[in-house]
């Protein structure tokens, strides 16, 4: 991959990070936890070709550490604006958040093989699982007790 391919690609992942803050900030958590989720999936399926998994000098010009800065902030933000939904068919349940966890997870062991995981370069996963769960427990609790 040339410089100006590794460049358009950064610019593409960069406006689709946007794309999710703004649905957020629209309320649309739903539609921008798929976009969010689809952008990390591509990223960690791609890492070696973008140049994420190694030291490459090109890559270097193209901040590295800046990219996953946006990419987890991203995460954490959106994370820290679920209950923004507009709508009742713009929310997160139970269901997304497991699904999420699985997949934060799944990210994370292919990435790990880079030495990629939770550390300032590479994906939050700790962070990220912490958020995810206390959102699980919110919903847990808005549920109430349970009776039999």
């Amino acid at each position: 991959m040339n410089v100006s391919q590794l460049h358009s690609n950064f610019a593409e992942i960069q406006y689709e990070l946007n794309r999710v803050l703004e649905g957020i900030k629209s309320g649309r958590i739903l539609e921008s936890f798929d976009i969010l989720s689809k952008v990390t999936d591509a990223v960690v399926v791609s890492c070696e070709a973008l140049g994420l998994a190694s030291e490459l000098p090109v890559v270097e010009t193209l901040h590295r550490d800046n990219f996953w800065q946006a990419l987890n902030r991203c995460w954490l933000v959106a994370l820290q604006n679920v209950s923004a939904a507009q709508r009742e068919e713009d929310r997160l349940r139970k269901e997304h958040i497991v699904h999420l966890q699985a997949s934060v997870e799944h990210w994370a062991d292919v990435l790990a093989e880079f030495g990629l995981v939770d550390y300032e370069m590479g994906f939050w996963e700790a962070d990220i699982m912490d958020s995810l769960d206390n959102i699980l427990k919110s919903l847990h609790s808005q549920d109430g007790p349970k009776t039999s």
